[in-house]
């Protein structure tokens, strides 16, 4: 019967075996402390591999000291557990799987800022991009508030709460430039649908407010070009038609002079003094439309009453204005701005100058994709279905810009019951 040979280690082979086992375990557990402290999802893979190479080192030290005639091989058995759960690990929690590695890659080059959230709105991780926009490295960012290092996103935080998904701008100022972002917060929840933090994605928007705003200069110029070719032809066409009326009328005045007749010459020259002061009064509006216009400095709204008060101021005419909900300065289209504004311009001259109301209504009105305005005079008023007087040409100036931005214009008059314009046009669809 043959015998069983086994290797007896003495005091040196115990002495090495237990040194390069101490120097892989304490490897080992620096490299799983690591992974456990800094990668989420790594933490369950590194216990199962603990548990697993704990229970594979036990049944290798109990087979080293069991009798020579045991016939169960432990380290064998203790070395395929480990194996076994390495091998779980890694499938089960996809370690091996490039779709992860390959999320984390985009995730680092992502060139809008990415910051994970806990419930309590510190900062569990960020991106690269999160770390240069906020100025701060990750082990600066990493626990710290988020009111801390974006205090203007609190509001945002505060309307998740009942929002859900919200979006917003912030500006911050990186060095002596101002940046423009646009946030995103989202909620993140697991498999029970619980709330365990906030995703929220900073996107730097300066380079497109820059074109935005370059695009509006330009589109502001144009309009302002268009307005003085316009002017001028109304120059032509309404002091040009008074200057040459004040030639005829003192021509006459001096014919009827050397006739004599200087009853007639002073009806004459009483008529011309007429003509010429509301030529004067027409020069002053002209210089006042001149000096006020929309711009980004002074908004929409804050020109008309700029331009209100100076009309009350000139003319006495009372004015009232209403603005309804949802009307504001941003409603309006940058390019459609300025036409309004003439548009109103025009329909307050005209109630001056031909209707001679005392009492002029302006009101904006919201009605789904449009913003309906009422100019309603207390003047005289004329028929509309008869032939335009003199004078009236304006209104076909009026009806020529609203439809340039896209709107219609309609008028509704009698004879003693004065004079409503009504301008529909359209507006930005965000409001």
């Amino acid at each position: 019967m043959l015998g069983t040979l086994r290797p007896e280690q003495g005091p040196g082979s115990w002495l090495m075996a237990i040194y390069f086992m101490g120097v892989l375990e304490a490897l080992n557990l620096i490299i799983f402390g690591w992974l456990f402290l800094h990668s989420l999802q790594h933490r369950w893979p590194v216990v199962l591999m603990l548990v697993g190479q704990l229970a594979g080192r036990t049944l290798f030290l109990i087979d080293r000291f069991q009798t020579p005639n045991s016939v169960i091989p432990l380290d064998l058995l203790g070395m395929s557990f480990e194996f076994l759960v390495y091998a779980l690990a890694l499938s089960g929690f996809r370690i091996l799987d490039p779709i992860p590695l390959a999320r984390q890659t985009v995730i680092q080059q992502l060139q809008a800022g990415k910051l994970v959230l806990d419930p309590q709105a510190r900062v569990v991780s960020l991106n690269p991009a999160a770390q240069g926009i906020l100025g701060r490295s990750e082990k600066q960012a990493v626990k710290a508030s988020i009111q801390e290092l974006l205090p203007a996103c609190s509001g945002l935080l505060e309307n998740l709460q009942a929002a859900g998904t919200c979006q917003g701008e912030i500006d911050m100022a990186a060095g002596k430039e101002a940046r423009h972002y646009q946030v995103e917060i989202s909620p993140l929840k697991d498999w029970r649908g619980l709330g365990i933090g906030r995703l929220l994605l900073l996107h730097d928007v300066t380079d497109q407010k820059r074109a935005q705003a370059q695009i509006l200069e330009q589109q502001r110029a144009l309009a302002t070009l268009k307005e003085r070719e316009r002017l001028a032809r109304e120059l032509h066409d309404s002091l040009g038609q008074v200057l040459s009326f004040a030639s005829l009328k003192m021509g006459a005045a001096r014919k009827w002079m050397a006739d004599g007749r200087l009853e007639k010459a002073d009806d004459q020259m009483a008529h011309l003094e007429g003509t010429l002061t509301e030529a004067h009064a027409d020069v002053r509006e002209y210089i006042l439309n001149l000096r006020t216009a929309p711009t980004e400095q002074m908004p929409f709204f804050a020109t008309l009453q700029h331009y209100l008060d100076g009309f009350r101021q000139n003319y006495g005419i009372q004015v009232d204005v209403s603005i309804g909900m949802g009307v504001d300065a941003d409603i309006f289209p940058a390019q459609a701005q300025m036409e309004l504004f003439r548009i109103l311009q025009e329909a307050f001259s005209n109630a001056r100058k031909h209707a001679r109301a005392e009492r002029v209504s302006l009101s904006f009105e919201k009605e789904d994709s449009l913003v309906r305005i009422r100019i309603q005079d207390t003047g005289k008023g004329f028929d509309p279905s008869q032939p335009a007087g003199e004078g009236h040409f304006g209104l076909r100036f009026m009806r020529e810009r609203a439809e340039q931005i896209g709107g219609s214009l309609r008028l509704d008059s009698a004879p003693g019951e004065g004079t409503c314009v009504v301008l529909e046009i359209p507006v930005n669809s965000k409001q």
